[in-house]
């Protein structure tokens, strides 16, 4: 299995919440880039090899700890010429009846369509598999304008409780990163399968009161999908760094975003976000912490707090939908554990297809995906006894951007 490097700490990112004041006792910034680093996907064929690339001679891998690569924009290297494009749909299958996940079915089962045109499956992988996912946390509850409602006890049960998760999510052959945000991404833990430094690394990022009042949920989506500048909780003073997005990295992917909703001053737009997000092919979990207080104090907040509110939330189930993951809306924090359970289930059941369009034009715009399902095998589509869940639109390469 080929593996990418993420540049210094490298991440790319999903959970959030809530946080309160206290001090961190500062790592090492050798400790910090301790991840393994997950491998770089193969979305497109090459019809030309890198510059220096040797025939014959495999690619030794590092057994536990990379070393930091160059970024890309210092690689010498000239850019690869890609031809064809293979778009890969992560598929989730759920009884309506009884919510239960349907296991066990082969590539013969589901047909892909793409703009109403029938698509030869070219990959399939079902069962349970390595996950890379990105834990994004939204980390700014108290400095928020509605910290006069602010409870410190929500902010520590979302951390534990994501601490929880991922002790006993991660396994051998997973990657998991931590990113915290409110003004900026922050990256508290690179990519690893070390469930004790990923415990460690989320309480450390709720003890994290180096934050801003700002919460830029477009700009943090962004950066865990594309990748980008983002600092690091123990050195703030080394300045940003570069990472890689997790839309280019191979395998079952996804963002488990914590978060309240509102977007304060992001620099990118929702449609934006959105655009991106439905490019991506990353499923985003979202669990929406701030129905939680909008649940509490609605009647408090003047009708356009009120406003905001479901316009949030309506962004954030969005988010899901759209990228073929799942919203989580959540009233209650002990409801949290059980949310995690649930996205860890249909991260771990997914179909993985993937096909080569029949439509060779690459110039930017938006195709749409339908997926079906035949669970019987009798023919016909069984839509009204199973729902599918995947990204149901994507935009096709663009050989010719405007600048």
């Amino acid at each position: 299995m080929r593996r990418i490097t993420l540049m210094r700490l490298g991440a790319t990112v999903a959970i959030v919440a809530a946080l309160l004041a206290g001090a961190v006792a500062p790592r090492s910034i050798v400790e910090a880039q301790s991840g393994r680093q997950p491998p770089k996907k193969d979305v497109e064929k090459k019809t030309e090899k890198k510059a220096g690339e040797k025939e014959g001679k495999p690619i030794p891998e590092e057994p536990q700890e990379p070393v930091p690569p160059v970024p890309r924009s210092l690689k010498d290297e000239p850019p690869l010429k890609l031809s064809t494009q293979v778009v890969n749909v992560e598929v989730s299958v759920v009884e309506k009846k009884t919510g239960r996940l349907v296991q066990n079915l082969t590539q013969k089962n589901f047909t892909v369509y793409e703009d109403s045109v029938n698509q030869e499956i070219t990959n399939f992988r079902s069962g349970e598999g390595p996950a890379t996912v990105v834990l994004l946390l939204e980390n700014n509850y108290s400095r928020r304008w509605m910290g006069n409602y602010y409870d410190g006890t929500v902010a520590q049960q979302v951390f534990q409780s994501a601490a929880t998760f991922v002790q006993s999510f991660v396994k051998p052959e997973d990657f998991v990163a931590v990113v915290t945000f409110s003004m900026k991404p922050k990256v508290i833990q690179d990519f690893t399968s070390d469930s004790g430094r990923l415990y460690g690394a989320i309480m450390s990022g709720y003890r994290d009161a180096l934050n801003f009042s700002e919460s830029n949920v477009y700009d943090a989506l962004a950066f865990a999908l594309l990748g980008g500048k983002a600092i690091q909780l123990y050195d703030e003073g080394a300045g940003p760094s570069d990472y890689v997005g997790l839309q280019e990295v191979e395998g079952r992917t996804a963002v488990i975003l914590i978060s309240l909703g509102i977007d304060t001053f992001s620099k990118i737009t929702y449609d934006k976000a959105l655009k991106i997000i439905g490019t991506a092919g990353v499923p985003v979990y979202v669990v929406g912490v701030g129905n939680i207080f909008y649940k509490k104090y609605e009647h408090q907040w003047p009708p356009q707090y009120s406003s905001s509110w479901q316009m949030a939330f309506l962004q954030l189930k969005t988010f899901g939908e759209r990228s073929g993951g799942a919203y989580f809306p959540m009233t209650f924090e002990s409801e949290l554990p059980t949310i995690m359970r649930s996205i860890e289930a249909l991260l771990r059941h997914q179909y993985s297809i993937g096909y080569v369009p029949t439509n060779s034009r690459r110039a930017g715009k938006e195709r749409k995906i339908a997926v079906t399902v035949d669970v019987d095998g009798d023919g016909q589509p069984d839509t009204k006894q199973y729902e599918l869940r995947y990204r149901q639109r994507y935009v096709e390469p663009d050989d010719n951007p405007k600048k």
